[in-house]
């Protein structure tokens, strides 16, 4: 046998031993790996090389994505997180930074213009001024241009960058453009993108766009690590490089103001971590640091003693058993009234405010939207501020990314959406009642297999929020008692989280509902249709002095009648007015436009472009126009993500039937 058709090993034991005078080649075949042990440490050592590959991609399994095939700038995260020093973190400028990835799918390109629509809206600027897209060169990017160039793509990242001093860089526009070059030498891609910087909320913040498709053509996959942690690691490292190292009197003082907050904050979680047997037994420190920090703990232990969550025991401090849940719901109280104070100005009144998700409100709410603004920017979830017919003011969380949201003044009508149990409710009581009511995650690895510790980790998330309602509860060695009801409970948990169906009963004010020619909601007020309780105060007052002038003009038009105490609107009347009125705008919107009005005729149908909402004091209607012709038709909300775009209605008795999905090009 030829030598090249060999290898050397050594013969490890002999020479440990010493005996070098023993030593002796052993051969063996060519290509021997050496055993198991050896294979698994080269298949390791592959991937540990492929994974810091700067810019590369996923491979593609049967199945999809999973944590083992890792994107672009997993091996520069890598990096980053081991790179920087223990402490660096507290020396560093903060940067908050949420990433969502979006898959466009069929009805992409509305969703994504509506999200477009959001991140620019109104009073975003310093100056109240809606916000103003930009890109990597040049300021004011044409949104439209964005979205067709991306109409193909497969997904968009949809990035919220918030640094804790925004208020000190000099250029917010520089600074995105900076974390997005640092990003495209991550990747190993060019990046197309758009932003728009958010000075509407208590931080200054940015929103940035990303297209899911890298310069080759292909998809866009970024590692999870560098989602989580490499853009903020860049973000904080351009903040820091512009305005430098946080001083040990900032920290010191950005800490000391933590332990006077009325929510859960960090120092928080340390005193939970300290607690044995539900005491905190502070030491007697010995080193500077270990003397401000127990100053620190002290402080906070004082501060949640005068919220009754905190009290002295002859071995030390003892917290409430609900000491977290309720630092948390104070917290987001906080935010509420923050938010309210900011849309309503001097006309906020903290002691009406009433949160539509925590209260117990009516069954039906009306209401005059006083206000509005961001409450989630990731989730594109707004709030309304109600002045409530019962005399208080509501905080109503909607989600507006591709819905409508409201105007200021419109009257609305507001129900709670009924609630449903999770398809991770559902795993947990199938599991819980197999065992006895106790969930676990042994237990449902022992019932799944194939579950991942992310997907189990996703149920006792579920559960820890069930649990701070009062549904669960959580056994000391990590198990979970789940009661028989469970389900049911669960459903209404989703109920009470305030989902609310906002519907808009008028878009005009009360001053013009009283004489307006076609039916209102007053009308199925004074004649039994619609029942609404108006306090004597604020806007209940305003309602019932609109009802009894609007009751007051029916009968002097001859359009209601009031015989044997039962009052009777003339509805037929007051539809035929509606036409008129309908027609009279049109006539006067002619010459506006230098095109011809049609008035819709009951069962044809009409197609062309929608332009935009035009109200009325008889209702809200939908300015349709085509080449040479327009018409007014009943708006809906399900046509607002199709502004600017082809669309088609037949008119038909009682409203209209709106076809949203027509090609472009018909009625033409």
């Amino acid at each position: 046998m030829h030598m090249a058709d060999r290898v050397l090993c050594i013969d490890a034991h002999r020479f440990m031993s010493g005996a070098d005078d023993d030593f002796r080649p052993r051969l063996g075949r060519i290509r021997s790996a050496g055993g198991r042990s050896a294979k698994r440490y080269a298949a390791k050592l592959a991937a540990a090389m492929e994974k810091a590959r700067p810019g590369a991609l996923a491979k593609r399994s049967g199945r999809g994505y999973s944590l083992s095939h890792i994107g672009r700038g997993a091996g520069i995260a890598a990096a980053l997180s081991m790179k920087a020093h223990p402490f660096a973190k507290f020396r560093a400028r903060r940067v908050a930074v949420k990433i969502r990835s979006v898959r466009l799918g069929k009805n992409g390109i509305p969703k994504a213009r509506a999200h477009l629509r959001y991140i620019q809206r109104d009073g975003a600027q310093k100056d109240g001024t809606p916000g103003k897209l930009y890109g990597p060169q040049r300021d004011g990017v044409d949104d439209a241009a964005f979205l067709e160039e991306g109409k193909s793509d497969r997904h968009q990242f949809r990035i919220i960058v918030s640094p804790e001093d925004a208020g000190e860089l000099e250029d917010l526009n520089k600074f995105t453009r900076g974390v997005m070059a640092a990003a495209e030498r991550d990747l190993g891609t060019k990046l197309d993108w758009v932003a728009v910087n958010h000075h509407d909320t208590d931080h200054p913040h940015i929103h940035i766009v990303l297209r899911g498709c890298a310069d080759d053509g292909e998809n866009l996959v970024i590692a999870r690590n560098y989602i989580t942690q490499g853009f903020r690691r860049r973000a904080e490292e351009l903040a820091t490089l512009e305005l430098g190292d946080r001083s040990d009197l900032d920290i010191a003082r950005a800490r000391l103001l933590e332990a006077g907050k009325d929510r859960f904050t960090s120092i928080d979680r340390e005193l939970e971590e300290l607690a044995v047997g539900g005491v905190i037994d502070l030491k007697q420190p010995r080193t500077i640091y270990e003397r401000f920090r127990t100053k620190l703990l002290n402080a906070r232990l004082k501060t949640l003693e005068t919220m009754g969550l905190a009290t002295r025991a002859s071995d030390g401090w003892r917290l409430s058993p609900r000491h977290e849940d309720t630092l948390r719901d104070m917290g987001r109280r906080g935010d509420i009234i923050r938010s309210m104070g900011q849309a309503l100005g001097t006309r906020f009144s903290p002691a009406a405010m009433r949160d539509y998700a925590a209260e117990v409100a009516p069954p039906v709410l009306i209401g005059r939207v006083a206000g509005s603004g961001a409450s989630d920017d990731a989730h594109e979830k707004r709030f309304l501020a109600i002045d409530g017919a019962d005399g208080k003011q509501w905080h109503v969380a909607v989600v507006s990314g591709d819905s409508f949201t409201p105007p200021n003044e419109a009257i609305v009508e507001i129900r709670r959406e009924a609630g449903a149990a999770r398809k991770s409710d559902h795993v947990i009581a199938a599991i819980a009642e197999r065992n006895g009511g106790v969930y676990s995650d042994a237990l449902q690895e022992r019932a799944d297999p194939r579950s991942t510790p992310e997907y189990r980790l996703a149920h006792k998330r579920r559960l820890e929020a069930l649990r701070r309602a009062g549904i669960v509860e959580r056994e000391p060695d990590g198990s979970w008692r789940v009661p028989e009801d469970y389900l049911k409970r669960a459903a209404e948990f989703e109920s009470g989280k305030g989902a609310a169906n906002v519907r808009v009963l008028s878009f005009v004010t009360l001053e013009q509902l009283q004489s307006a020619p076609g039916a209102t909601f007053l009308d199925d007020a004074l004649d039994g249709k619609r029942s609404i309780e108006a306090t004597g105060h604020g806007f209940g007052a305003e309602l019932k002095d609109a009802l009894g002038a609007r009751r007051r003009w029916l009968l002097a038009q001859g359009l209601a009648e009031d015989a044997d105490g039962a009052f009777r609107v003339d509805r037929r009347a007051l539809a035929s007015l509606q036409r008129d009125a309908v027609a009279r705008e049109g006539a006067r919107l002619e010459k506006r436009l230098g095109k011809s009005f049609i008035e819709p005729v009951e069962g044809e149908r009409f197609s062309g472009v929608y332009l935009r909402p035009f109200d009325l004091a008889s209702g809200r209607y939908a300015l349709v126009e085509r080449s040479k012709e327009f018409t007014l038709l009943p708006w809906r909300e399900a046509i607002e993500a199709r502004r600017g775009l082809e669309i088609s209605a037949v008119l038909r008795r009682g409203g209209v039937a709106w076809d949203i999905g027509i090609e472009r090009g018909l009625g033409r």
